[in-house]
């Protein structure tokens, strides 16, 4: 016995453990990751299955997997007419032929996903109701048959009666299912579709393996043997989405003065110029404004805007107008350039995308492996986009979680990274995305799961008479094939902030 009984307040020093629990066994078993993941959805219709679905395959490609969603209902639409398929009748578990067509469209859907990781997918994504334990002990079986792949049960229980009615709304609205019916009608069949499922329905079982479950939609999340990239990524992403909307804003850090920066061009010091000092008042009235409209809207009680900088003195002080306090983020300061760039690739690049041009002029057999394979080649000595999409990580998962309005303020080749996430553009191709100076672009989550895009210009300044924003004109142009709203707000009388 140690002395002062050490060994039980400080833990004891002996090395390994002789206990051999059947739960540390699995736990053993389950943390390596497989080859490839099926994240199969379970749930009732209308408890958001679908947008839960969209929303992990747009999180899993941003972090550069190949990832697809297989959707069950599709596959019967595709299959049977949805003017017969999409009634409610067809999902009566007495009816032995529409059982047995739903059960080979849900097989079909199921024998894809499995090619699809046998051809080097990473994630496939199963949505359907899965509604009962022996259809998910199938699946579990044909999934795990080769040892290669493992899965993922995602079950969304929603008991809350106004988010069930607005999943019901919402799939009333858009499905194909009910494009025949009045909304009236179609709520009337999706009420009998679902007392259809409910008969048969049984939660997902701690015997059933790997689980998470949601609960309305993230307001509880309950979660069994989750373990290695599902634990670190999925699981914190699932806790973190949620169907409130607000409105999310990323800029460019101010223009800094020409004494601020340090040896080979970097940003040592905190000042901002005559420029960048102009759009931070900018960027402050337009951010308090846009933030009440919000507010007055939502008719919620008005709270803080959260405010994401860099550690970068440039951002930091851009962003000392909007709020008192700031979170600033080492992930959001710019990628690692190494040994190249030093003395004209400042963090502060002066076009609206990274000087490529300048970097093939000096480096060009560098660009060449860069344009090859932009996400994994590395700058000598420094860093990879793929490092930068690791290190943002957990920024985009705080940026899902708040329910307030964001700003995000950082540079060019970070902010590249996450518009390449709300806009739904592959990472792999972030590197090209425009970012102009002294632009706020808002992004706004949509009920299905996405996101819509607007680019506001602060560079305009004139006097107009009241230190309102006005709206001077509205503009419509292509960017990669999504249209974009362009405003441009001109502001004046600033002295105030």
């Amino acid at each position: 016995m140690s002395a002062g009984g050490d060994a039980y307040y400080n833990g004891s020093a002996e090395v390994g453990s002789k206990i051999l629990s059947d739960r540390q066994l699995l736990r053993e078993q389950l943390t390596p990751n497989a080859r490839g993941l099926i994240v199969a959805m379970v749930g009732l219709p209308a408890r958001g299955k679908s947008f839960i679905s969209r929303k992990v395959e747009r999180f899993l490609k941003w972090g550069g997997n190949r990832t697809q969603t297989f959707n069950v209902g599709k596959y019967r639409r595709d299959a049977v007419d949805p003017e017969r398929s999409g009634k409610s009748d067809f999902f009566d578990n007495s009816n032995s032929d529409s059982v047995a067509q739903r059960m080979q469209m849900a097989m079909a859907a199921l024998a894809d996903a499995i090619k699809f990781l046998d051809e080097g997918g990473k994630f496939a994504i199963f949505d359907a109701t899965n509604s009962t334990v022996a259809r998910r002990q199938m699946i579990t079986e044909k999934v795990t048959a080769g040892g290669q792949y493992s899965i993922l049960w995602v079950e969304a229980v929603c008991d809350e009666r106004e988010v069930v009615l607005f999943n019901m709304l919402t799939k009333v609205r858009y499905s194909p299912d009910f494009q025949h019916m009045t909304e009236e009608q179609a709520m009337q069949d999706l009420k009998q579709r679902i007392a259809n499922y409910e008969k048969i329905y049984e939660t997902v079982q701690d015997s059933e393996g790997a689980f998470i479950k949601l609960f309305n939609l993230s307001s509880k999340v309950m979660a069994n043997h989750c373990y290695g990239r599902v634990a670190k990524s999925i699981l914190p992403f699932l806790m973190a989405i949620h169907i409130g909307s607000r409105p999310i804003w990323l800029t460019r850090a101010g223009a800094g003065s020409p004494e601020s920066k340090g040896q080979h061009g970097s940003d040592r010091a905190s000042s901002l110029s005559q420029e960048g000092q102009d759009f931070a008042k900018r960027l402050a009235k337009f951010v308090k404004t846009r933030a009440q409209r919000y507010w007055e809207r939502s008719g919620k009680p008005q709270e803080e805007t959260q405010v994401f900088t860099s550690t970068m003195p440039r951002a930091v002080s851009s962003a000392r107008c909007t709020a008192a306090l700031i979170d600033q983020r080492s992930a959001l300061n710019p990628i690692d350039k190494g040994v190249l760039g030093a003395g004209w690739w400042d963090v502060e690049c002066a076009e609206d995308v990274p000087p490529w041009k300048e970097m093939d002029k000096r480096h060009p057999e560098f660009m060449k492996q860069f344009q090859q394979d932009p996400l994994y080649c590395q700058f000598p000595g420094g860093e990879r986009y793929m490092d930068v999409v690791m290190r943002l990580e957990s920024v985009l998962i705080d940026v899902e979680m708040c329910t307030s309005p964001v700003l995000i303020v950082s540079h060019i080749t970070t902010l590249q990274v996450l518009l390449a996430y709300f806009k739904g553009i592959p990472v792999e191709e972030a590197w090209k995305l425009s970012l102009p100076k002294n632009m706020v672009v808002e992004v706004s989550p949509t009920e299905g799961g996405g996101f819509l895009s607007e680019e506001h210009d602060l560079c305009l300044s004139i006097d107009v008479g009241g230190n309102e924003p006005v709206q001077n004109q509205s503009l419509g142009f292509s960017n990669g094939g999504k249209l974009l709203s362009v405003r441009l707000w001109q502001l004046a009388l600033l002295d105030s902030i």
